[in-house]
C-alpha cells in the first residue's frame, strides 16, 4: 500500500523497507533471581530467556514452566521445553520444585 501511493509523478519504481526499532518486551515470573519485563531479543529461547533474568532460584523447577503466548486470544498456560521459542510479549512463569 506503502509503495503504491509513493508511485506517481515523483517516483517510478519506489521500494519500502521495513525495520523494527523496538520489540515488545516479554515477562518473566516464579522461580527466577530477577523477575519482570526483559527487552525481546530476535531467535530466544526459553533457557536464554531465563539466563537473561538472572538464571533459576534454587527452588526452581527445570521442567515445570509454563508461557502464555501474547498471540493466544484465550491466554492459556501452556508447558515449554527449555529449548523452545520466546516472542515479545509472552510470560514466562518458571514453577517450583518439591523435590
Amino acid at each position: 500500500r506503502i509503495t503504491r501511493g509513493l508511485r506517481g509523478s515523483y517516483l517510478r519504481d519506489p521500494a519500502v523497507t521495513v525495520s523494527i526499532a523496538e520489540y515488545r518486551p516479554f515477562f518473566l515470573y516464579g522461580e527466577v533471581q530477577k523477575p519482570g519485563g526483559i527487552p525481546y531479543q530476535p531467535k530466544l529461547t526459553v533457557e536464554r530467556a531465563i539466563a537473561l533474568g538472572g538464571g533459576f532460584t534454587e527452588r526452581a523447577s527445570r521442567t515445570k514452566i509454563e508461557v502464555v503466548r501474547a498471540s493466544d486470544p484465550k491466554h492459556k498456560a501452556v508447558r515449554v521445553e527449555l529449548s523452545d521459542p520466546v516472542f515479545p510479549g509472552d510470560v514466562i512463569t518458571v514453577k517450583q520444585s518439591f523435590f
